[in-house]
């Protein structure tokens, strides 16, 4: 679909002058901001989320929210799970998922992770570098536990120490099972974790 000068004017008003966060998401997504996600300084943390998918859930269904277009789908692959639903808040993201990646079992929609109302329950709930864009990340795992299917739980990533902060206020509410950290050639360090509800 061919953007006319009138898209390109809406779409600057709702990015500088509104500075609406999902019109820049958007705007970023159409002009290739994001393709750096699939560089190879990036794809360890990817790996071993999708290490953890595939030794303990293997043909099982994820959720991935905030999944962009879907770098991680290709770290797990399509053989080794039955659904795979990504959410993300730019719809031009949600696009190109479907359009590079989607088929019968993998679908890509737009949506607010702290809002997104999952149709059915998922192995795994993956969020991978996207938490810190939740209002409450213990607000929205605990809603979101509804939706995990039994024996499911949590996949995490995120930044040290950007994301030390949110563990802390997990922790409380949820067991960590298993944590790796990775630390890239520019010296960038994720932690990834497996979490399920304490019992209480």
């Amino acid at each position: 679909m061919q953007e006319t000068t009138w898209d390109r004017v809406v779409s600057f008003i709702q990015r500088k002058i509104f500075r609406s966060y999902k019109a820049r998401l958007d705007h970023q997504y159409k002009h290739g901001g994001w393709e750096w996600l699939g560089r190879l300084d990036e794809l360890a943390h990817h790996q071993i989320l999708a290490g953890y998918f595939n030794y303990l859930k293997r043909g099982g269904t994820i959720l991935d929210l905030g999944s962009g277009e879907g770098v991680l789908n290709d770290s797990i692959q399509k053989q080794n799970y039955s659904r795979y639903v990504g959410v993300d808040l730019s719809g031009e993201a949600a696009r190109i998922g479907n359009e590079k990646r989607g088929d019968e079992k993998t679908t890509f929609y737009q949506g607010n992770m702290d809002t997104y109302v999952p149709e059915g329950t998922f192995d795994v709930i993956c969020i991978n570098e996207a938490l810190y864009f939740s209002g409450d990340a213990v607000k929205l795992l605990n809603r979101l536990q509804a939706y995990l299917a039994p024996d499911g739980f949590f996949m995490i990533s995120l930044l040290s120490p950007k994301g030390d902060a949110i563990w802390s206020n997990l922790y409380p509410y949820y067991e960590f099972l298993d944590e790796n950290k990775v630390t890239n050639i520019r010296n960038v360090t994720w932690t990834c974790r497996i979490l399920k509800p304490r019992s209480r």
